[in-house]
């Protein structure tokens, strides 16, 4: 007999666990902050009064950002070095991507008893979906922890009421509610799910006042930060729906964000990303096939999960009239899916099983040991030093939108003084606007630069060029790192 099968379920779910857990923490100082995570470390390094004014004027509420808040001062203990900023960033979505495991497993273990419960458990482990989530310095993991969490708690607090079981599913829906807004379209499914249990009226009443109630303690943060409604109106950056849009994002619930291919080993990775999304498709087919062959208690129980993530068609419908299907959105709703395809591994024979999982684990390692992120934060060094020998103070830094956080959060003081948006329109809000210091976009070249002979400092994406650059200037020196390059302009 083989070691795993002398292993209990909870000694098993453990070893999984563990190794998820290293998995987890050893990849997250390797990438350079990425896009949206150069926002978290913005608001996160500000004083606690500038940072809850930054995201009352955003798009979240403030859970996530206390969290991180409290780890970054943590971190200034322990480990104060630049080097570690980025991995203290994540150790809050890590946590929360661990604990996602036990909690997935429960679920696929109600479906298909111990068998189904560690294989849903090796899949969450090292997909590429919950891997990725797991190491993203936002607040979409820790939502998908709770909302999952949640889940779980409402199922048992249904099939056995009592005011313990309800306390708890309470307090998974209220800090699901304070990480992300879109976990309240994500415990609209779950309630959905447990109406389809057919629970008595009572039940039936209790849960939905719960979840009614839970979702209402958001609503002092709301007078707080009235002006977010303000974005209601003002245009946003997802595509409509169509065939591609909706095929691409769904895609993402196997194999991640997709790689860029024109970064380093982008195409092998994207074919890696395939590999995953075949992988995940398999286990979900076998998954469905299996659940109807099961009893009816199974098919119950998987029924229950597949509505558990139906705040993903909520998203779908909403977007038919204002486009908001994003697969980061979507993350924090449909998760209990892996629950079915760990029933699908459970039915396969065991080599299979574990094919597909190293079908997804592979892909996994590989997005976490090459670099898929900007490296932005090599080049304030440079910048930095730059500056420091200008001793007429004229020079300029211009940083495109994608890229101008980071050196606000990174840059030293001399830096911070000359740093800008040099562009002909205001950015839009969704871009982090909120974290500008008043004087961060200009509309033109500062007329002592030109005057004096100033230099510009162009930080953007390999190829672009500053849009308001200066009759008589040109490039003298550049250099790129992945995903972006410092060029330095000069007069004639």
């Amino acid at each position: 007999m083989s070691v795993w099968r002398r292993l209990s379920y909870g000694q098993t779910l453990a070893a999984i666990t563990a190794a998820a857990t290293i998995l987890r923490f050893a990849l997250l100082a390797r990438q350079p902050l990425g896009i949206d995570e150069d926002f978290t470390a913005v608001v996160v390094h500000a004083s606690p009064g500038r940072m809850l004014e930054i995201v009352a004027h955003d798009s979240a509420p403030p859970l996530f950002y206390l969290a991180e808040k409290l780890v970054v001062a943590i971190s200034t203990v322990v480990a104060p070095g630049p080097e570690w900023a980025a991995a203290w960033l994540r150790v809050v979505p890590a946590i929360a991507g661990v604990a996602l495991i036990p909690l997935l497993a429960a679920l696929g273990r109600r479906i298909g008893g111990d068998r189904a419960g560690l294989w849903t458990a090796a899949f969450v482990a090292f997909a590429p979906t919950t891997v990725v989530l797991a190491g993203f310095a936002r607040m979409y993991g820790l939502g998908a922890a709770f909302t999952v969490a949640a889940a779980l708690l409402l199922w048992r607090a249904v099939e056995q009421p009592g005011p313990g079981r309800w306390l708890m599913y309470a307090g998974a829906a209220v800090a699901a509610t304070w990480i992300d807004y879109f976990c309240i379209v994500a415990l609209a499914g779950i309630l959905v799910a447990a109406m389809w249990l057919r629970p008595g009226l009572r039940v039936a009443a209790t849960a939905f006042g719960v979840t009614a109630l839970a979702v209402a303690t958001i609503l002092p943060w709301l007078l707080i930060a009235r002006s977010q409604f303000d974005h209601a109106g003002q245009s946003f950056w997802i595509p409509p729906l169509g065939p591609t849009m909706v095929g691409g994002t769904l895609a993402q619930l196997f194999m991640g964000p997709e790689a860029i291919g024109s970064y380093p080993f982008g195409a092998a990775l994207i074919g890696l990303q395939v590999l995953a999304v075949g992988a995940g498709c398999v286990a979900l087919a076998v998954g469905i096939i299996a659940w109807r062959r099961s009893g009816e208690e199974s098919r119950r129980a998987a029924v229950y999960c597949a509505l558990a993530a139906s705040g993903v068609l909520m998203l779908a419908a909403v977007s038919i009239w204002r486009p908001i299907l994003d697969a980061r959105y979507a993350g924090v709703m449909w998760l209990p899916v892996f629950a079915i395809c760990g029933l699908g591994l459970a039915a396969m024979p065991r080599r299979a099983a574990a094919l597909v999982v190293v079908a997804v684990a592979v892909p996994s390692l590989a997005l976490g040991v090459v670099t898929t992120h900007p490296e932005t934060s090599s080049l304030v060094p440079v910048v930095d030093a730059a500056i420091a020998a200008d001793l007429g103070g004229h020079d300029l830094v211009d940083v495109a939108l994608d890229h101008y956080l980071v050196f606000l959060d990174e840059g030293g003081p001399q830096v911070q003084a000359r740093l800008h948006v040099l562009t002909p329109a205001n950015p839009q809000w969704y871009l982090g606007t909120a974290a500008y210091p008043p004087d961060a976009v200009i509309h033109a070249v500062p007329s002592d630069l030109v005057a004096n002979g100033g230099r510009i400092f162009w930080i953007g994406d390999p190829g672009d060029d500053p849009v308001l650059l200066p009759a008589g200037y040109r490039a003298v020196q550049q250099e790129c790192v992945i995903g972006v390059c410092l060029t330095t302009y000069a007069p004639r």
